[in-house]
């Protein structure tokens, strides 16, 4: 088993208007993890950055579960001492738990010396994750496109285009990813589903042509949006504004 382990994992942004579900950017924010492994079989967990009064650092920590389980589970148990460098707000919609789960499989495997396969890591942190948009991208980077098939997953991915900025706005406040899916219709009209399919294509055209020309019509969805904005105070009016260098929201 190796000695010591780091590496860091990007935030992501997922969804992207009418892309529910299905692709992600990842962000110039980063999640580091310090792993050292021990010979007493103790876990210790330090924790610097964002919004630390929202991370345990004891054993329900997210990081520390998921390696301990995962050493458990392929037989090579072990101690460590878990160091955590994070620059991604926890519960504000930037893939913290993503970049905790794909970053802590990318730990294990490196602690035990196993071949890293994409689809392999890709589909298991989807299975832990609930859905494969945001741990796509904080794997592959870029912007992400994944589809699932069962318990696999597929991603594919490219450079996010020159000539374009991201704003990032962090609430203050928490919208669990499950609360936010609660709110959800079962089913969609047919008028709206061809709505969004013909925005997402037409997004994701754009991102993997490497254009930077994208109009905000783009960016119109009908299937999350407004059935979220209840739960989000001034949503509708961020969804609403325009500018003449605004491509979308």
């Amino acid at each position: 088993m190796s000695s010591r382990v780091s590496l860091r994992v990007p935030a992501t942004s997922a969804n992207l208007g009418c892309l529910f579900d299905s692709a992600a950017l990842a962000l110039s924010l980063y999640l580091e993890i310090h792993v050292t492994p021990r010979q007493d079989g103790a876990v210790t967990v330090q924790y610097r950055g964002a919004t630390p009064e929202r991370v345990p650092t004891n054993e329900k920590n997210l990081i520390a579960r998921i390696i301990w389980d995962t050493l458990q589970s392929w037989g090579k148990p072990s101690g460590f001492d878990l160091e955590i460098e994070n620059q991604i707000p926890i519960g504000v919609g930037l893939g913290s738990s993503a970049a905790a789960i794909v970053g802590s499989l990318a730990v294990c495997h490196r602690l035990a010396d196993t071949a890293l396969f994409d689809e392999e890591i890709v589909s298991l942190a989807t299975r832990l994750e609930g859905h494969p948009d945001n741990v796509a991208a904080a794997w592959h980077g870029g912007f992400t496109v994944s589809v699932q098939e069962g318990d696999k997953v597929r991603a594919y991915s490219c450079p996010f285009p020159e000539g374009l900025e991201l704003v990032v706005v962090v609430p203050d406040y928490q919208l669990p990813t499950e609360e936010a899916r609660a709110v959800l219709p079962k089913q969609y009209s047919r008028a709206d589903a061809i709505h969004n399919l013909q925005r997402a294509a037409a997004t994701a055209a754009q991102f993997f042509s490497g254009r930077s020309d994208f109009h905000p019509s783009f960016f119109d969805d009908r299937w999350h949006q407004r059935h979220r904005a209840p739960l989000v105070p001034g949503l509708t009016e961020v969804l609403e504004f325009t500018h003449p260098h605004l491509m979308g929201l």
